[in-house]
């Protein structure tokens, strides 16, 4: 399927912003541990991976490094909404309500997550209480488009898969990770990563097995 442009530098994006939030989930969180020491039980990889990530913590005080991971990571949300758009025109000829719903859901994750996290660390955390709704919004919303894609087959079966993971996922995340919004985003950065290569190469609305 020869897609327009608009769709491919989606997926361009979406690259961007999945590799964004992946890069950044591990100074992000420890960023919050040591910046608000006690608040959380630091999970099991805080201790062993805190002399690595030191050279990413120590330009500034706790709380103004903490905060600057977070201006900079509200990015994500932003570059991952066109390809949820580029996946939902590509997917109208095989629309269904399960489509129709995990696309709603996930444009409304993402633009709350969007507001939420840019409350949080722009505003002096009066966003923080929309960030776990919208997460979870997120990624029900994820995880129903993962599910109308398998069914219609518009793309390979391991990026379905990636997309209906980020629902369980979500929990997953919040026990291993902690932090919030690093946790919940995890999963999702990465089957966005997934869709976001197959925007780029042209190969979402071929019917596959």
């Amino acid at each position: 399927m020869n897609l327009p442009k608009w769709p491919k530098l989606a997926g361009l994006f979406a690259i961007v912003g999945g590799t964004l939030a992946l890069l950044l989930t591990l100074p992000f969180a420890a960023a919050y541990f040591i910046a608000y020491p006690g608040f959380e039980a630091t999970p099991f990889w805080f201790e062993p991976m805190l002399p690595t990530l030191q050279p990413m913590l120590g330009f500034g005080t706790a709380v103004d490094v903490y905060n600057t991971y977070g201006r900079i990571y509200n990015a994500v949300y932003l570059f991952l909404l066109p390809a949820a758009l580029a996946v939902h025109a590509v997917h109208r000829a095989a629309s269904s309500r399960w489509e129709t719903w995990g696309f709603v859901l996930t444009v409304t994750g993402l633009v709350a997550s969007l507001i939420g996290v840019a409350g949080d660390y722009w505003a002096n955390g009066v966003g923080f209480l929309l960030e776990f709704p919208a997460l979870l919004v997120l990624s029900v919303g994820c995880g129903l488009t993962g599910i109308a894609a398998r069914r219609s087959r518009i793309i390979p079966a391991w990026c379905a898969w990636l997309l209906i993971l980020c629902m369980p996922a979500y929990v997953l995340a919040l026990i291993l990770i902690v932090h919030i919004p690093t946790g919940p985003t995890f999963a999702v950065a990465v089957a966005y990563l997934g869709v976001g290569y197959l925007l780029l190469t042209g190969r979402v609305g071929q019917r596959v097995a």
